[in-house]
């Protein structure tokens, strides 16, 4: 071994240890280029930890509850911000249009600016 090589050891089971060398030889690939591409695989995605967690993940629906709650929690800031648009407008004496608060945030930036242009005039 080189000097730029490193040595990964590690415990598994037995069973499963011969069960995969098998699955490996019938792929022809040695658990040492399955290590390798695995290690590459993982380098690639240093920057996105939760599709490392998804590769090696028995299941994938376990990390599914935290983006659930993500995307709870961005729907909810989006909610939140249409609210703030909302009495903003309601504050300054403008009319705030049915459903306002239930649009995405481009046609809430849209109907504010048509807002703001037909209150100097400039909406011909």
């Amino acid at each position: 071994m080189d000097a730029s090589s490193a040595q990964i050891n590690a415990r598994i089971d037995a069973g499963l240890k011969a069960s995969g060398d098998s699955a490996l030889a019938k792929a022809g690939l040695t658990p040492t280029k399955a290590i390798r591409a695995l290690w590459e695989r993982f380098a690639e995605l240093a920057d996105r930890p939760e599709k490392i967690r998804e590769l090696i993940s028995r299941a994938p629906d376990e990390f599914a509850a935290d983006e659930v709650i993500e995307r709870d929690r961005k729907l909810a800031l989006a909610r939140e911000g249409a609210t703030i648009v909302s009495q903003s407008l309601a504050a300054r004496g403008m009319a705030v249009p049915e459903g306002f608060e239930g649009l995405p945030y481009e046609e809430l930036r849209e109907q504010t600016l048509i807002e703001r242009l037909h209150e100097r005039g400039l909406d011909a």
